[in-house]
């Protein structure tokens, strides 16, 4: 049997800040950036705010010690995480990865933020764990086929971006090896996220990428503290790939690791839309300038997107 988790999990413990190229770090740090900025602006202008704050304060986790971004006082770091991704995910604004068909901040950085307060680590430690992260929930995402993983009705921003913020979480923590193989054993326990939210908008979508982070971090305190989690989480006979895809690709997961950096294949968007109507606004853009269109000299228009690409890289 192949044993992707276990090369994944040595990857993690043993990434240093030190062994990263030098355009891996430095895109990192621009996306940690942007990650703050959406959360800055989603903290005071999305409806879902304010119901989520008031139900963590009602949970008792407010006043707790770690930092939510745009907020005075401080939450339970599993709560931080929460709030971090949730805010992140909350305007469609957040990065991309075309390939994992997902968006990876906003599930790690915000375990990566938590777990650096839990443990006074600094910004070396933070970017080498977002990085972490980013390798991790990408290549999981990959191995998933994602066409097949949105088929089967799973949100893999969600889903794999438990295991990403467990990685980010791990390497601040410092697991070892079979340390951050348990926490991935806990997040395939953990792994959630439905499309039901299509039906009528609702917040789910951005809740579950919180609760990715949430959860992430939870699995790696655990692994640090000895739980012992599933073997084989991602390759098993009931592990993640094989439960959430019908026909996974391993071998993505450990391709190239340690040399092609999926980090660098992370996009920033220009729009806070989902990333299959970026041509579509640049069209209009476009024509709108040559033509000097304004609204009341259009009817209509007509976009079609084809089901090619779909099948190529999934939905947004």
């Amino acid at each position: 049997m192949s044993d992707e988790t276990r090369t994944l999990a040595e990857f993690v413990s043993a990434l240093s800040y030190a062994e990263l190229p030098e355009p891996v770090a430095e895109r990192a740090k621009l996306l940690l950036l942007d990650t703050v900025g959406i959360a800055v602006r989603a903290r005071h202008d999305v409806d879902s705010t304010a119901p989520i704050l008031a139900a963590v304060a009602a949970l008792g986790l407010a006043g707790r010690g770690a930092t939510v971004v745009g907020e005075a006082q401080s939450y339970a770091p599993p709560a931080a995480a929460l709030l971090n991704g949730t805010l992140a995910h909350s305007l469609d604004f957040d990065d991309t990865h075309i390939g994992a068909s997902l968006h990876p901040s906003a599930p790690v950085v915000p375990a990566a933020l938590a777990a650096c307060e839990m443990t006074g680590a600094g910004g070396a430690a933070l970017v080498t764990a977002i990085v972490a992260g980013y390798e991790t929930l990408c290549r999981v995402s990959m191995a998933l086929e994602p066409p097949q993983h949105y088929e089967r009705g799973f949100h893999p921003t969600a889903t794999a971006g438990t295991f990403g913020a467990a990685a980010a979480a791990g390497c601040v923590f410092g697991l070892s090896a079979e340390q951050m193989a348990s926490a991935f054993g806990v997040c395939g326990s953990q792994a959630a996220g439905s499309l039901q939210f299509l039906a009528n908008g609702a917040w789910n979508k951005r809740l579950q990428v919180g609760a990715a982070a949430m959860n992430g971090l939870i699995a790696a305190t655990m692994a640090r503290h000895g739980f012992v989690g599933a073997a084989e989480a991602l390759e098993g006979r009931y592990g993640f790939l094989r439960a959430y895809a019908p026909t996974p690709v391993f071998a993505r997961v450990t391709a190239a690791l340690g040399s092609h950096w999926e980090t660098l294949q992370v996009g920033v968007k220009p729009y806070p839309s989902c990333r299959f109507t970026h041509p579509a606004v640049d069209a209009i853009l476009a024509l709108h300038a040559r033509h000097d269109l304004a609204a009341d000299d259009i009817e209509a228009v007509t976009i079609g997107l084809s089901d090619k690409g779909l099948d190529l890289v999934g939905r947004p």
